[in-house]
């Protein structure tokens, strides 16, 4: 085990990126099968002896916030430490992160919510489980699995992976604003960073609407999910192109300055995010309709999902929040439904 540890804590963050980048799109051609995780074996037999690092992607917004917030309240109802790191939406700044709590031997347990999942790849899957440290990965996947559906999300060496911003549910997003335009539309795109898997699958769904040429994409903004950022982009896709028809946000704190900036005009919002700012607008109608995202759940569960796995409980491979028991059936909301749904924050 001591072998095991020196010997990633040798490893330069040069070296693991390049491993991380290689056999990504190789790793992600294979995974199980059975539905239940395989995840490596750990010498931890009571969840009080949990010693966990939480990696989130950032601390600067609400839906961060809250996640982390319920991370703690399941290690404090379990009974032991949790230590948070703020991966301040730097790549390099999480990977350098993971790589220093892997060497420290401080940690027994890892939950990821991942910048770059390419570049945190081998790091995760290899190294961690060789120093005996368990791995959890949510909301979104790692080792080119980004627009990968269900299982197939899952990377052999993990626990499990938690998320619902799956592609069929973009997909399905899209397909939605398609519908509510049968006869075409102008649209843009409003996403966060574009190493994101949440960006990545947007973009690609969003292709449906290049397939047909009554839709077309007038502009397409990456941001880094702040509602200041999303006001400025929104603003210049407004004074370009004054035709447009709709604004499609990939998050409600940006959608919130894309409000802002389409206050007055025709133009429709379609929001993914779903808080309770969300839902209000919706209701009012000065949303068209947003997308419910679990942030409390999704890492409670990561963090749960490794307390059952010392337990010796079966851990399922993928856990899918948009098929969550606390939705109505849908993670959908229209100004129809939406007195179904409850915000999680």
């Amino acid at each position: 085990m001591k072998r095991s540890i020196a010997a990633a804590a040798m490893l330069s963050a040069s070296a693991l990126l390049l491993a991380g980048c290689s056999t990504a799109s190789s790793r992600a051609e294979t995974a199980s099968s059975t539905g239940v995780t395989q995840a490596a074996a750990t010498s931890v037999k009571n969840p009080a002896d949990l010693k966990m690092a939480f990696f989130s992607s950032g601390t600067s917004n609400e839906y961060l916030k809250v996640a982390i917030e319920d991370a703690k309240a399941v290690a404090a109802k379990e009974g032991f430490k949790l230590d948070v790191f703020d991966g301040q939406w730097d790549a390099k700044v999480q990977f350098d992160q993971m790589q220093t709590a892997l060497s420290s031997g401080k940690y027994n347990s890892f939950a990821v919510e991942a910048i770059d999942g390419n570049l945190v790849c081998d790091l995760l899957t290899k190294n961690a489980p060789e120093a005996g440290v368990m791995v959890t990965i949510f909301n979104v996947p790692i080792c080119g699995r980004a627009t990968k559906s269900g299982a197939e999300a899952w990377e052999p060496g993990t626990v499990t992976f938690v998320g619902g911003q799956a592609p069929e549910v973009y997909n399905e997003w899209v397909a939605g604003v398609m519908a509510a335009y049968p006869n075409g539309a102008k649209i843009a795109l409003i996403s966060g960073p574009p190493l994101s898997a949440n960006t990545i699958n947007f973009t690609k769904a969003a292709e449906a609407f290049k397939a047909n040429p009554k839709y077309e994409i007038v502009a397409s903004q990456t941001t880094d999910y702040t509602t200041p950022k999303a006001f400025s982009a929104a603003q210049s896709i407004v004074q370009a192109n004054p035709g447009v028809d709709v604004i499609m946000s990939n998050y409600t704190g940006m959608t919130r300055g894309v409000a802002q900036a389409t206050a007055g005009t025709h133009i429709a919002v379609y929001d993914f995010g779903g808080d309770q700012w969300a839902l209000d607008n919706v209701t009012s109608g000065a949303l068209a309709g947003t997308v419910m995202m679990l942030p409390r759940q999704e890492a409670a569960q990561a963090v749960q999902a490794v307390v059952d796995h010392v337990a010796g409980k079966k851990v399922p491979q993928f856990i899918d929040l948009s098929k969550s028991d606390s939705l109505p059936g849908t993670p959908f909301v229209t100004k129809a439904n939406v007195a179904k749904f409850k915000a999680e924050y």
